[in-house]
């Protein structure tokens, strides 16, 4: 398949998943859904890599690579995926994406001040549409009944996911830029948070919420982990057979694709002001202008 078919896929499963999230998230723990999604995607991920053949050369990556990558995931998943799932809780996901997108001006920030990457034309326009997108989306209160403590957590754990998904890509990006072995590259990622995740099941208080969790939102969790494992592979799979250039622009996409979803399934608890879609479509296009090589 076509690795610009792959990417955009990928987006279309990622932006679905937000959706399904903002369900979920009002019927049970957000770090619920994050043990499921996660510890669930790990033997997913194993058996992709040992089919691909990835596990018979462990040696491709050193000790400090394996620590980098360990962090790297645990900084995606604990740090970008556990605060996203409480913004889209606290404010819902259209007024969580313009926030979200930041991520791509972070790792922007980090890519310029550590690897020498250049500010060019377009790359500067993208800083500028991502700075405006969440105060235009914030501008006036949402249509969606939100009291300002919402608000504020949704802007700071929006903030969170940016920052450390912004971080999480720039560690990625450099111990897999040389390399094919992004599926070995995700299970020790995954694998890591893990292991942190099922020790914090021996805080009594965060086994006792898992086992009382809510049928339907543990259903709709249990689907998240399908999606975003799907959605990784997919964009594995892309970046296989497409250049990055093509690839991360098409997956920012996704931030069109849950706006469509969240139309279809959250109308009643989602924002869709004139001002949030603004923001929603300026933060997007400047997520793709920061992407594009």
């Amino acid at each position: 398949m076509d690795g610009a078919l792959l990417a955009l896929s990928a987006a279309a499963m990622l932006g679905l998943n937000t959706a399904i999230v903002r369900r979920s998230v009002l019927l049970a723990s957000a770090y619920d859904g994050i043990v499921i999604s996660i510890v669930l995607s790990v033997p997913v991920f194993a058996l992709l890599a040992y089919t691909s053949g990835q596990f018979t050369d462990l040696s491709v990556f050193t000790t400090t690579e394996y620590i980098v990558l360990s962090i790297a995931g645990i900084m995606n998943f604990l740090g970008g995926r556990f605060s996203q799932f409480l913004a889209i809780q606290a404010v819902g996901a259209n007024l969580t994406a313009p926030v979200r997108v930041l991520s791509a001006l972070f790792g922007s920030i980090l890519g310029v001040s550590l690897l020498g990457e250049i500010v060019g034309v377009t790359r500067g326009i993208g800083i500028g549409l991502l700075i405006i997108a969440p105060l235009i989306a914030f501008a006036r209160p949402p249509t969606v009944k939100l009291g300002s403590l919402q608000i504020a957590r949704g802007i700071t754990f929006g903030l969170t996911a940016a920052a450390t998904y912004g971080g999480s890509t720039f560690l990625l990006r450099w111990v897999l830029a040389d390399t094919s072995m992004y599926l070995l590259g995700a299970f020790v990622a995954h694998s890591a948070t893990a292991i942190v995740l099922l020790t914090s099941l021996l805080i009594p208080a965060r086994a006792k919420s898992l086992r009382q969790i809510n049928s339907t939102a543990a259903k709709l969790f249990l689907l998240t982990a399908a999606i975003m494992t799907v959605a990784q592979i997919l964009r594995f799979a892309a970046l296989e057979s497409a250049d990055t250039s093509v690839v991360a622009p098409l997956t920012e996409t996704m931030t069109f694709f849950g706006l469509g979803a969240a139309f279809l399934f959250n109308r009643k608890t989602e924002a869709f002001s004139p001002l949030v879609l603004l923001g929603i479509f300026l933060a997007a296009m400047g997520a793709i202008a920061i992407t594009i090589n």
